[in-house]
């Protein structure tokens, strides 16, 4: 009887993979850093948002520090840097990719304690400042671990260190939020953020185990210890310089500020010039001609640029560089795998703002509607995870993409559904966000391999930010009409076009499967 247990246990540890999991020293690293990562979003969103609520500050003033997460959208700028740069010290005694971690989490750590000093109910310019730091070091981090996560792990790993992020990053979010709020209640808001910023700290020690890629560990345990005191200076030192730069720069006179004034006069300036019947059309001209940036640019190095595919030179050119490498691997399938990252969670992210509003709309109560996207909500986000993981692990990347579409598409329908009741049952609110919360979890995990599949290791940083950034962009971009589509067509309607969004996208993955494309990229992609 014994045997059968253990021939039933181990089979499926072989299936699901449980001890390659637990036991690996990779996937803790993965967690860890996840979390790391994870922790700050929630502080320059939700967080803050109640500091200023509570203190008296506009719902207006409070709207527009939602801006400062624009630095996870154009991260892709910065990129290059931790692709192309050492930090001081820290690389040479870590590594390039654990030097930039353990600088981003430091850099992280310090605006959060810069931001425990602050009081919005009298200087709100400095809680500006704070959050701009705090959200521009938390997107150097997302950056550095996504990096890191790429380099780390073999092709067929990269859905379950997904899986393995989103765990973190998930509890990271929890952690800000929950305990935040707790702390907040103890000790006040300003008690809340060192508390948390101590937190990041201590996170910090990820970067001294985790291990650099591709590095001799004998070599990094020899190189720890020599160099380790002039190593710790020189990358604090690094740290507080830029920070006193950004820090005094963004206070009120000081020099960026300036510099942004300008610009924005400047900017204004040249508005003027345009009629304002036609400013409209303009701002919809140029939002478009910035979707089409990735395109154009694919386009160009696959007809008049494809000399420049050949020189060298052409790569160490930040972003332009990243987009010529892209096309010299995968040719006119770029514009293929461009389209896939700005449509795949289109779906999802579009129909997710009309969300809350429908809850309420519906009768629900804020405890119910807490209890529901809280704890069951996000759990069922990681089952998702761990699912969609597994699944491409087992049978494929390319088919798991293809499950996590029609998924994406299923579950929007369940809106659908959700949105034609006539009563609230609290079990309706369930199976709805089961549902969505378990595709969003799964999608998220295949998605995120996918991406990660398609950079090349050596400006996986790069690469990677510049996928993430897109999809972030194009995301964001068409989710603002979102409200504007549901007000015009009504909420169950709304939820049908929303669903129909994902149909390009399972076009494009069935295609990539049916061609053997990914697979082919799996295989061919360095290690």
């Amino acid at each position: 009887m014994l045997d059968k247990i253990k021939n039933a246990a181990k089979s499926l540890d072989d299936f699901f993979f449980i001890s390659e999991i637990m036991a690996s020293r990779k996937m803790a690293a993965m967690l860890a850093l996840g979390f790391s990562a994870g922790l700050p979003i929630m502080l320059v969103f939700k967080v803050l948002s109640a500091w200023l609520r509570d203190v008296g500050v506009s719902r207006t003033a409070i709207a527009f520090f939602v801006w400062v997460g624009f630095a996870y959208s154009l991260k892709f700028i910065w990129a290059p840097l931790v692709d192309r740069v050492k930090i001081p010290g820290f690389s040479n005694w870590l590594g390039k990719r654990q030097g930039w971690t353990l600088f981003s989490i430091l850099a992280t750590s310090l605006a959060m304690f810069a931001m425990s000093f602050q009081d919005p109910a009298t200087d709100l310019a400095n809680v500006a400042v704070c959050a701009f730091l705090i959200a521009t070091a938390s997107a150097t981090l997302d950056i550095c671990v996504d990096a890191w996560r790429v380099d780390s792990a073999a092709n067929e790993e990269q859905a379950i260190m997904s899986a393995v992020y989103q765990l973190g990053y998930r509890f990271g979010m929890a952690t800000a939020v929950s305990g935040g709020l707790m702390m907040a209640g103890q000790m006040g808001y300003n008690g809340a953020y060192f508390g948390l910023g101590l937190l990041a700290a201590i996170g910090g020690s990820t970067a001294l185990w985790a291990g650099e890629p591709g590095r001799a560990k004998a070599h990094l345990k020899q190189h720890r210890f020599s160099v380790a005191i002039p190593a710790i200076i020189k990358g604090l030192t690094c740290l507080g310089v830029l920070g006193a730069f950004f820090y005094f720069g963004l206070r009120e006179g000081g020099y960026l500020r300036i510099l942004g004034s300008n610009i924005g006069q400047a900017f204004s300036y040249l508005v003027s010039f345009i009629p304002e019947n036609y400013r409209a059309r303009t701002y919809a001209g140029f939002l478009f001609l910035i979707l089409m940036l990735p395109f154009l640019a694919t386009t160009y190095f696959l007809t008049i640029g494809r000399k420049q595919l050949a020189y060298e030179k052409t790569y160490a050119v930040p972003i332009l560089g990243d987009f010529a490498d892209i096309v010299r691997r995968v040719g006119w399938m770029a514009l293929v795998v461009f389209a896939i990252v700005a449509t795949y969670r289109i779906s999802d992210t579009t129909m997710g703002v009309m969300a809350m509003p429908l809850y309420k709309d519906l009768g629900y109560q804020e405890g119910v509607i807490g209890t529901v996207t809280g704890f069951f909500g996000i759990f069922i986000m990681i089952v998702g995870a761990f699912l969609g993981g597994w699944m491409a692990t087992k049978y494929g990347l390319a088919k798991a993409m293809i499950v996590g579409a029609v998924l994406t598409i299923i579950t929007n329908l369940a809106f659908a559904w959700l949105a034609s009741v006539k009563s609230p049952e609290t079990i309706y609110l369930f199976v709805t966000i089961g549902a969505d919360n378990i595709a969003a979890g799964f999608a998220g995990s295949v998605f995120i391999a996918f991406m990660s599949i398609m950079t090349n290791r050596k400006y996986s940083a790069s690469q990677y930010a510049l996928f993430s950034s897109l999809f972030a962009f194009y995301g964001k971009s068409l989710a603002g009409f979102s409200g504007m589509l549901a007000d015009a067509i009504e909420y169950q309607n709304f939820f049908i076009v929303t669903a129909l969004f994902g149909i390009p996208s399972l076009l494009l993955v069935i295609y990539t499967w049916y061609s053997g494309f990914t697979d082919r990229i799996m295989e061919e992609r360095t290690e």
